[in-house]
């Protein structure tokens, strides 16, 4: 299918480097990845915000060499070959289009990556990160994660300090894996717009993870940017109690393989990659018509301007049919025409609302 040639692909969340650090030999130059260079040119993808992803259980004081491996990573793999451009700001997007290079942003994903240190922050900025997610699916000392039991009711002071400095920094604030009450505190404090870069709507599939429609509504009416997950346990309720039968029937199988080894994060890192790909396995499917609804509602409940791309890529062990890499993008695009959205809005929800999201920072 042949792309609209004044339609800009932007996707706001993949884990490639985490493919490429903890994978290898799986490079982008390999089909293993979502985002390996063939399908990058077949899907039409333009730009994309690569996550440093570090799994909280390198928390408290060895995330931040995680981190540091990820984006050396990155560095080497993407940046120095010339097979994409590291950008931090819009100018530098729009030059690295004008050559026809991939325009990469990069986020940190889990606030425990800056270990209780605004220092540490402000070293990841001098780096190029403009984005950070507060949490994972943990706690951190200052923020209530979605996936763990509330511990501070949101922010806490020094939670709030943090989001002052970003706002400072000028890095974009990322509410996706946070409590509502923590990106409630977050809207409160800040003066700039805040994402959710990989969060999808929490009315056609509620859990904790998604997004409510209230708070749609307060991202978008502060120029905010929601982007939709492809994860199909956050597109869909039954499946995603799929998901945690499966990982309740292996607990046991994961608790075995790290016996021993729990003060080896690493170790207990790739047992619990393992364990995702079980918990996967046998559930039921989605297709791209899901992600779709998902969509529609956020432009429903917040307007069309504010929702995009928020594949997940590379961090997700199952991806909806039709939607399995970025290859498929223009299936997306021509589902979004069949749903009646305007090429106008198409162009939005592909890749405009984020950049111009980006143009707040």
């Amino acid at each position: 299918m042949k792309q609209k040639k004044d339609l800009m692909i932007f996707d706001a969340h993949a884990d490639t480097a985490n493919v490429l650090l903890d994978d290898n030999p799986y490079m982008l130059s390999k089909t293993q990845s979502h985002l390996e260079k063939q399908k990058i040119k077949n899907g039409g993808l333009n730009a994309q915000i690569f996550a440093l992803w570090v799994n909280p259980i390198y928390a408290p004081h060895r995330a931040l060499k995680k981190a540091l491996l990820l984006y050396h990573a990155l560095e080497t793999q993407i940046f120095t070959s010339n097979y994409g451009v590291k950008v931090t700001s819009i100018g530098e997007m729009d030059a690295a289009l004008k050559i026809d290079k991939l325009a990469c942003w990069l986020s940190l994903e889990g606030g425990h990556i800056i270990e209780n240190s605004i220092k540490i922050l402000e070293f990841f900025h001098m780096l190029g990160v403009r984005c950070m997610t507060l949490t994972h699916t943990k706690n951190t000392d200052w923020a209530d994660s979605s996936g763990d039991k509330p511990q501070w009711d949101g922010l806490t002071k020094f939670g709030r300090q943090i989001i002052a400095e970003m706002d400072a920094l000028h890095m974009a604030i990322d509410v996706s894996h946070a409590t509502d009450k923590t990106a409630e505190d977050v809207l409160e404090v800040t003066g700039m717009p805040v994402m959710a870069s990989h969060s999808s709507a929490r009315a056609l599939c509620d859990i904790p993870r998604n997004i409510p429609d209230d708070l749609i509504a307060e991202i978008a009416e502060r120029d905010g940017f929601i982007g939709v997950n492809f994860y199909p346990g956050f597109l869909d309720k039954s499946i995603y109690e799929q998901v945690l039968n499966n990982q309740e029937k292996h607990w046991r199988w994961y608790e075995n393989q790290i016996k021993g080894n729990e003060d080896d994060p690493d170790f207990c890192n790739a047992a619990e990659i393992q364990l995702l790909r079980k918990m996967v396995e046998g559930i039921g499917s989605v297709d791209l018509d899901v992600v779709i609804d998902h969509i529609v509602h956020i432009a429903e409940v917040g307007g069309v301007s504010c929702v995009g791309l928020g594949s997940d890529f590379d961090g997700i062990p199952t991806t909806p049919c039709g939607l399995t890499d970025v290859s498929c993008y223009p299936l997306l695009v021509e589902g979004l025409s069949q749903r009646g959205f305007t090429d106008a809005e198409i162009r939005s929800i592909m890749g405009l609302n984020l950049y111009n999201f980006l143009k707040h920072f």
